[in-house]
């Protein structure tokens, strides 16, 4: 079933759009989705349609519950779809696109652009990595070309995702107003967690939990699956403390 974000009716493409069709995998923690969601909202807010095949969709209900016009959250797909594959195909932290899809690309008579997002990294290789072609030469799309994307800190890299209004977004945050919608009192201490499943976890818990005064932030997904799981294995006496 096709899925449609709010707000999607009504948008009208720039005449000399672009499609674009980005595939993710949600692996853990949902950076993945994140990261590819807020890709298909900027170029959708540049007038390019585009359409975000996710295998799951759930976190986006809390991450962009008000969606975004011009942006289509489908399911991952089985088939290639009926209107055949968009004019740019981004797979995203080498997700795999379907075979089926990668098919309907080499079908067409003019091939889409065929890119691999990678991950972000600030690492040496990644200026030697940006831009460099994988000839596909078995299997269904045996004759496209694939074009690694990497991510950088630097002119030789492909930069940052970047709203056209984050400065702007920076400049008038309301700190106090942020903590106070979330239980926080201006000068209370707040702990971040964000981790997988650390076998230390339950003795940082029990170091920390005698300072009652602290707030833990928990992300969801796993790090909160592994506090839950953490808190159980600790002494009775101590798990009363949360």
């Amino acid at each position: 079933r096709q899925e449609e974000a709010p707000g999607r009716r009504g948008r009208t493409p720039a005449p000399d759009a672009l499609r674009w069709d980005v595939f993710c995998q949600v692996i853990d923690n949902f950076g993945d989705v994140g990261v590819c969601w807020r890709l298909c909202a900027d170029l959708a807010r540049r007038g390019m349609p585009v359409r975000l095949w996710i295998d799951d969709a759930s976190a986006l209900a809390w991450m962009a519950p008000a969606g975004c016009p011009g942006v289509e959250v489908r399911p991952w797909p089985q088939a290639a779809p009926v209107d055949g594959p968009g004019d740019v195909v981004v797979e995203a932290f080498g997700c795999a696109l379907p075979d089926a899809f990668v098919a309907a690309m080499a079908a067409r008579p003019q091939a889409p652009l065929w890119i691999n997002l990678e991950y972000l990294s600030a690492e040496p290789y990644v200026e030697r990595c940006h831009r460099l072609a994988s000839p596909i030469m078995a299997g269904p799309g045996r004759g496209l070309t694939r074009w690694f994307y990497y991510p950088g800190f630097t002119s030789r890299t492909g930069g940052l995702l970047r709203e056209s209004d984050l400065a702007h977004r920076q400049a008038t945050f309301d700190r106090n107003a942020w903590r106070a919608a979330h239980g926080l009192g201006a000068d209370d201490t707040a702990l971040l967690l964000f981790c997988y499943e650390p076998p230390g976890l339950p003795a940082l818990l029990q170091q920390l939990l005698p300072q009652a005064h602290w707030h833990w932030c928990v992300q969801p997904g796993r790090p909160t699956a592994a506090l839950d799981a953490a808190l159980h294995r600790l002494p009775a006496a101590d798990q009363a403390r949360v």
